[in-house]
């Protein structure tokens, strides 16, 4: 009898083949997902760029079987799902929840009142005391201290901002829009407002909300860009970031959200070197005529929700290039020039322009003095198709705001949507 040396009807050699079979799968499935991996935009951090619903967040969802969200962890899943990297103001004891959903939490309840600093101190110490794990500490990113304060209000803030900050944590304080009357701001116009609160509360950015959309998609660019420009400038001027608290619910005479309305929102807030957004609301309050924010009054997500995230992801692919980019102009062009604004007369690299109403965003990115520009398409009603031109030349290219590349501004590509935005450079 012949002695067979590989016999393929083997039991141990259908074995072996299987085996390496496996293995070769396994290997290209690793390297599959690595390449995927490293082509997926990362998410900004909130101090890159910070993204938050602005309000207090539901303390107990679960206590009256709230629609889509079960519970407090389901309530922090939601908000990553829709795109943010920050909670609303919640409460300490939600700390893990916010963790567990790679969010960073902006915590709300410190009472806050006139006092000395030792006592702020101690009161603030007090209050972070229920934090005993330290990967819970991480994940707080401010405390929430006050709501479009009166100027004179701002001794009594800095005190508890300096009580907060030095606890490593940053302080939250949100300003007056710049239509405020002069008796709401406590002082003669919206710049003094501005200087006294950084003088007096050093504080580490600027917040502060303006909405200027209304009934009949009108949009109102002296109030909603006149704002911008100010606060743009006394963010330049103190070299600290600014964030928007935009429109994203209906209410009084308020529009109601859609795509463009957001997107110009946003998009604009880029193009003027903003590093945060906050929407207005995330949960709808259970009053008057407040409709279509992402969470309705029975907390279910409603069409908004589905829009934010479209946006929010949006500013993620972005965020890898925008995040690392220094502001150095802001101008409008092929329309009105909002109050306070530029033409394109003050343009320091693009050389002409075509396609409509339009908003540029000049930037450099510091490592190699490269020039970008952020073009925004005003329009909250028509798509337009856009022409840029650099001064020097050179082959135009944007970063995809869905794959976060750098890839050629041609063909389809030069088409933007209304209120939408897009990130140009050049070889």
């Amino acid at each position: 009898m012949k002695l067979k040396l590989f016999n393929l009807n083997t039991m141990r050699t259908k074995f072996f083949i299987a085996l390496f079979v496996f293995m070769l799968l396994a290997a290209f499935s690793v390297a599959f997902a690595q390449q995927v991996s490293d082509s997926t935009p990362k998410r900004a951090k909130p101090t890159e760029f910070v993204i938050f619903p602005w309000g207090p967040m539901p303390s107990d969802p679960a206590s009256g079987q709230w629609g889509d969200i079960a519970d407090v962890n389901a309530m922090m899943k939601d908000l990553y799902d829709c795109g943010f990297n920050t909670s609303g103001f919640t409460h300490v004891q939600n700390l893990q929840h916010i963790r567990n959903n790679h969010l960073a939490g902006i915590l709300f309840g410190l009472p806050v009142r006139e006092t000395s600093q030792e006592k702020a101190d101690k009161a603030v110490q007090k209050f972070l005391e229920p934090i005993t794990d330290p990967e819970d500490r991480k994940a707080v990113f401010a405390v929430y201290l006050r709501d479009e304060p009166n100027a004179a209000l701002f001794p009594t803030l800095n005190v508890w901002s300096e009580a907060v900050k030095k606890q490593g944590i940053m302080p939250y304080i949100n300003l007056f829009p710049d239509y405020a009357s002069a008796e709401q701001l406590g002082a003669k116009d919206y710049q003094e407002h501005l200087d006294k609160y950084v003088e007096t509360c050093k504080p580490p950015y600027i917040s502060y909300d303006n909405y200027s959309l209304f009934d009949n998609g009108t949009f109102d660019e002296d109030r909603f860009y006149g704002n911008m420009e100010s606060v743009r400038k006394k963010s330049l001027e103190a070299d600290i970031p600014f964030w928007n608290v935009i429109l994203s619910n209906a209410h009084f005479h308020y529009a109601e959200p859609s795509d463009a309305t957001l997107a110009v929102q946003v998009y604009s807030t880029l193009a003027y070197g903003g590093k945060g957004i906050g929407y207005f609301t995330y949960y709808t309050p259970q009053v008057g005529n407040y409709r279509l924010a992402p969470i309705d009054r029975f907390g279910y997500r409603t069409k908004t929700w589905e829009m934010m995230r479209n946006i929010n992801l949006q500013v993620h692919s972005l965020s890898r290039f925008y995040c690392e980019l220094k502001s150095v102009n802001v101008f409008h062009a092929g329309g009105k020039v909002p109050r306070n604004g530029q033409g394109i007369e003050s343009a320091k690299f693009v050389e002409s322009v075509g396609g409509g109403s339009l908003l540029f965003g000049e930037f450099v990115h510091p490592p190699d003095e490269r020039p970008f520009v952020l073009v925004v398409n005003k329009s909250l009603k028509a798509s337009s198709p856009i022409h840029v031109a650099f001064k020097g030349g050179g082959k135009v290219m944007m970063v995809s705001s869905f794959s976060g590349k750098i890839v050629p501004f041609t063909g389809e590509q030069r088409w933007l949507a209304p209120g939408c935005g897009v990130l140009l450079t050049v070889n």
